[in-house]
C-alpha cells in the first residue's frame, strides 16, 4: 500500500480550531496557530513554553508531540504522547497520535495495541477505528480490517494502491461481489502503469476478461517497445485462455530479448497447446539463461516426465542440483523420475536420504512406500508410511497409500479403515472409492462394491478402473445386463495412476511491472499527522 494522507486535512485544522477555542493560554494558543501553518520549530518553542508553565497539562503535552513528530524528531514525540497518557489515561487524541507515529516507524503490533487502548477509551473513536482498519489490512487480517474501516464511517480515499489493497482482501474472504465493484472504483482513478498491471491482474482473478484484456492491450499499445508490457500482454493472454496467442507473442518475445521469462511462457503455453517437444525446448533454454533458480529445473523435469521421458528428466534434475544443490524439490524430483522410470533401487536411495534428513513433509516417505510395493514390499511400506504418520501427523495421501500397502499384504479390514481415514480428508476422491470397491469385490461384497464403485464414477466418469470393476461387480450380482451397460463406454485410454502427483504445476513467471517509486510496506511516513 502506498504512502497517502489518509484523512482530509481538514480534519487536522478543525481539531487544532477546536483546542484553540478552548485554552486561553497564550503560548498554547500561539503555537496551535503556528502548528495549524506549518511553522513546526516556532510552534514547538511555543509549546515548550506552554509546558514550562503547565507541566501537568495533558493536552501540552500532546501537541508538543505533534510538533516533534512534524520535525522528524520521533523518539521525543513519542515520549511526549506517552507523558501526556500518564497525565490523563482518557486523553484519546495522544493515544491516536502515538499509534500513528508507531506505525509510521513501521512498528505494526505496537500501533494496533495503542489504537485499541485509544478505543478502550473511546469506543466510537472514528479516527482510531480508521487507522486500526488500515493497520489489520496491510497485515492481512482482512475481516478485522474491514470491519474497523466500516465502524470509523470515513470514506476510504481514492488511493489505487489502498484500493487494490482493499480488494485482494475482498477476494481473500471469497467476497468477490465487494472485490469488483473496488477494482470498477479502481478503473475509474488515473492510473500509474504499475497499479494498471496490478488491476488487470485483479480482473483476470476475478474472471472479468475483457476488461483486463483492454487494460493490457492498453499498456502494449503505449509502450510498443518495452519489454514488460508485451510479456505481461503475452502473459494476459495465456491466463484468459489463449495458449496460441501467448506462445506466438512468446515466441516473439524470445527472438527480441532472449529472456527466461519469455522462454518460460513460452514453454508453458506450448505444453497446454499440446505442443510438446517445442515446449521440451523452450524450457531447456529457460534454465539455460536462469539456471540457479530451482524452478526452471521444475518446470523442464515436468513436462518430460509428462512425455514418459524418465532417463532425460533424471538428467535435468541431475543438472538441476548441480546449480542448486540444496533444492529439496529437485531431489523429490529426481526420486520421482528414477521411480517412474523404473529405476527402483536408484529411487529408493533418493528418498531414504531425505527421510533420514527429518523430511519435515510426508512426500519421500510416499516415495518409497511406492518404491516398495513396485518390489513387493508392502509389510515394509506398511511400517514406513505408520511411522510417518506418527511423526508428521495423518494427511490424505499417507491414508491413502497404507490402505494400499494393507490391502497388498492382506489386511483388508486395515486397509478400509485406512481408505476411510483418507476420505476424512478429501471426501471428493474417486480413487478411494475405487479401492474401497476393489476389496469388497474381493471380499465377494457385491453390494457394497457396487455402491462404491458407482460412487467412483459419479466422482471420476472416466475412471476406466472404477468401470471395470463395476462391471464384475455387477456380474457377480448376477445382472449381465448391468455388466455389459457398464464397459460399454469404456475408451482405448491410458488407465489413470495414482492419486499422487509428483509434478506439481509450471511456475508462470511474474508479471514484469514498470518500475515504480518505491513504497515503504504500506504505512505512511514518518512523523506525519493526519
Amino acid at each position: 500500500m502506498r504512502n497517502h494522507r489518509f484523512i482530509p486535512a481538514i480534519l487536522c485544522g478543525t481539531l487544532i480550531a477546536g483546542w484553540a477555542f478552548s485554552q486561553s493560554a497564550d503560548h498554547f494558543r500561539r503555537g496551535l496557530l503556528l502548528l495549524d501553518q506549518r511553522q513546526f520549530h516556532e510552534a514547538l518553542r511555543e509549546f515548550t513554553l506552554a509546558e514550562q508553565e503547565r507541566p501537568s497539562d495533558a493536552r501540552t503535552r500532546n501537541f508538543r508531540g505533534i510538533a516533534l513528530a512534524r520535525l522528524g524528531m520521533a523518539r521525543e514525540a513519542a515520549a511526549e504522547y506517552r507523558e501526556a497518557i500518564r497525565l490523563n489515561p482518557r486523553l484519546t487524541e495522544a493515544y491516536r497520535n502515538l499509534g500513528f507515529l508507531e506505525w509510521s516507524l513501521g512498528r505494526p503490533d505496537q500501533a494496533q495495541e495503542t489504537f485499541q487502548q485509544a478505543l478502550r477509551v473511546q469506543p466510537d473513536d472514528a479516527l482510531s477505528h480508521y487507522y486500526l482498519g488500515c493497520i489489520e489490512l496491510n497485515e492481512g487480517r482482512y475481516g478485522k480490517a474491514f470491519n474497523d474501516l466500516k465502524a470509523s464511517r470515513l470514506p476510504w480515499p481514492q488511493d489505487p494502491g489502498f484500493l487494490l489493497h482493499a480488494a485482494t482482501g475482498y477476494v481473500a474472504l471469497k467476497r468477490d461481489e465487494d472485490a469488483l465493484k473496488v477494482a470498477d472504483e479502481i478503473n475509474r482513478l488515473p492510473l500509474n502503469d504499475a497499479d494498471a498491471v496490478s488491476l488487470g491482474s485483479l480482473y483476470l482473478g476475478l474472471h472479468q476478461q475483457q476488461k483486463a484484456q483492454a487494460l493490457f492491450k492498453r499498456l502494449a499499445r503505449e509502450h510498443p517497445n518495452d519489454w514488460w508490457a508485451s510479456f505481461d500482454l503475452a502473459r494476459a493472454e495465456y491466463l484468459w485462455g489463449g495458449s496460441g496467442e501467448a506462445a506466438r507473442r512468446a515466441a516473439s518475445l524470445t527472438a527480441h530479448y532472449n529472456r527466461w521469462e519469455a522462454w518460460t511462457l513460452l514453454g508453458i503455453a506450448d505444453a497446454h497447446s499440446g505442443q510438446h517437444k517445442a515446449s521440451v525446448l523452450a524450457f531447456r533454454q529457460a534454465a539455460r539463461l536462469d539456471p540457479n533458480h530451482e524452478e526452471r529445473w521444475l518446470d523442464l523435469t515436468r513436462e518430460l516426465m509428462a512425455q514418459s521421458q524418465y532417463a532425460e528428466a533424471v538428467q535435468a534434475a541431475q543438472e538441476g542440483l548441480h546449480h542448486n544443490p540444496a533444492s529439496y524439490a529437485l531431489r523429490l524430483r529426481l526420486g520421482a523420475a528414477y521411480l517412474n522410470g523404473g529405476r527402483y533401487q536408484e529411487a529408493e536411495k533418493v528418498f531414504r536420504d531425505l527421510i533420514g534428513h527429518n523430511d519435515p513433509t510426508p512426500t519421500a516417505a510416499i516415495g518409497l512406500a511406492q518404491v516398495l510395493l513396485r518390489t513387493g514390499r508392502a509389510q515394509e511400506a506398511v511400517s514406513t508410511l505408520s511411522q510417518t504418520r506418527q511423526r508428521l501427523g495423518d494427511s490424505f495421501l499417507l491414508a491413502y497409500f497404507t490402505g494400499i500397502a494393507l490391502d497388498r499384504t492382506g489386511q483388508h479390514s486395515d486397509a478400509i479403515r485406512a481408505f476411510k481415514d483418507a476420505l476424512r480428508f478429501n471426501p471428493q476422491s474417486a480413487e478411494v472409492h475405487r479401492w474401497l470397491g476393489q476389496i469388497e469385490l474381493q471380499s465377494r461384497n457385491a453390494t457394497g462394491a457396487i455402491d462404491e464403485l458407482k460412487q467412483a464414477l459419479k466422482l471420476d466418469p472416466k475412471n476406466s478402473q472404477a468401470r471395470l470393476l463395476l462391471s464384475q461387480a455387477y456380474a457377480m450380482a448376477h445382472n449381465p445386463t448391468a455388466a455389459a451397460n457398464a464397459t460399454r463406454d469404456i475408451k482405448n485410454e491410458e488407465l489413470p495412476g495414482t492419486v499422487e502427483d509428483e509434478s506439481k504445476d509450471f511456475f508462470l513467471p511474474p508479471w514484469q511491472a514498470p518500475p515504480v517509486n518505491p513504497t515503504k510496506s504500506g504505512k505512511p511516513a514518518a512523523g506525519a499527522f493526519p
